[in-house]
């Protein structure tokens, strides 16, 4: 039997049709799915057990980089996978394993900064902060994160300690586009940076704790990492063993509400815990 040019030519415009159609509904599935994930998250940070979290979060995470896979634009993806793997890392794997959690770290903030450029807000590999707005704030926010927190895991490491610089500026943006975000999470950040850096590179404790005092005001005042981090960062760095202990204990202390900040307020408790077992060496 013979096939006509004009037969072939409808196979395959039928063809093409079909895998059209099926491309898009694969993109109609994946933005349904991200946005089932996206809804979702806030019942993770709801979680009362630390340990179920933990467990949990893996898989939702992978599934995260699947999806990203078929929708690589996906921003809002791009930047539940960058919360996502910061958060993982910080509250579960850096107090065990500082290389693992130095990977977790890169990976999350490798993820803002996609979603950073996809809004043209990326120079020379980093958030730029002219750039900035209150669209691209919260992917600044957590490439800063990211950064701010694999620094502090890899101080040895000129290169890392080298990234301190470009880390303030971006933090100053984010505090001024959006100072409420992430419970005041950019003055943790910038506190995070001044007791970092050596004075003599411009490391200051005191301008330290006037950036966790803000930061445990307003909105950030009952979410716990805030003072978890004041007292790791600035007392430890300042060596005010009085508000270390002051202000570990306080959080022992503190009764929690069924909110969004359940878990990492769990987590906070378990780290305050163990930091505070470490004061002699400390201080």
């Amino acid at each position: 039997m013979k096939i006509c040019h004009s037969q072939i030519s409808y196979f395959a415009i039928s063809l093409f049709a079909i895998s059209l159609s099926s491309c898009s509904l694969n993109r109609i599935a994946v933005k349904s799915t991200a946005s089932v994930i996206d809804k979702g998250l806030p019942a993770i940070y709801r979680e009362k057990d630390p340990q179920f979290a933990r467990e949990a979060l893996p898989a939702n995470l992978k599934l995260m980089e699947v999806l990203l896979e078929s929708d690589p634009a996906n921003q809002a993806l791009l930047l539940d996978a960058a919360m996502g793997f910061c958060g993982y890392s910080f509250m579960f794997i850096e107090d065990e394993n500082e290389a693992r959690a130095s990977g977790l770290y890169q990976k999350g903030g490798g993820y803002a900064l996609r979603a950073l450029a996809l809004n043209g807000a990326v120079k020379d590999g980093s958030a730029d902060p002219r750039a900035l707005d209150k669209n691209t704030a919260a992917a600044a926010f957590w490439h800063t994160f990211c950064r701010a927190a694999y620094v502090n895991l890899n101080r040895d490491d000129p290169d890392a300690v080298a990234e301190l610089p470009k880390i303030m500026p971006v933090a100053e943006r984010v505090a001024e586009l959006t100072p409420a975000y992430y419970y005041n999470g950019s003055y943790a950040m910038l506190g995070t940076y001044y007791a970092l850096r050596p004075k003599i590179l411009g490391g200051d404790p005191e301008k330290a704790k006037l950036n966790f005092d803000k930061a445990m005001q307003g909105g950030g005042a009952d979410f716990l990492l805030n003072g978890y981090m004041a007292a790791r960062m600035y007392a430890v760095a300042a060596q005010d063993e009085d508000y270390f202990v002051k202000t570990l204990n306080a959080i022992l202390a503190a009764e929690l509400k069924d909110d969004e900040a359940r878990l990492p307020n769990e987590v906070a408790k378990i780290k305050a815990k163990k930091l505070l077992e470490k004061k002699n060496e400390l201080f």
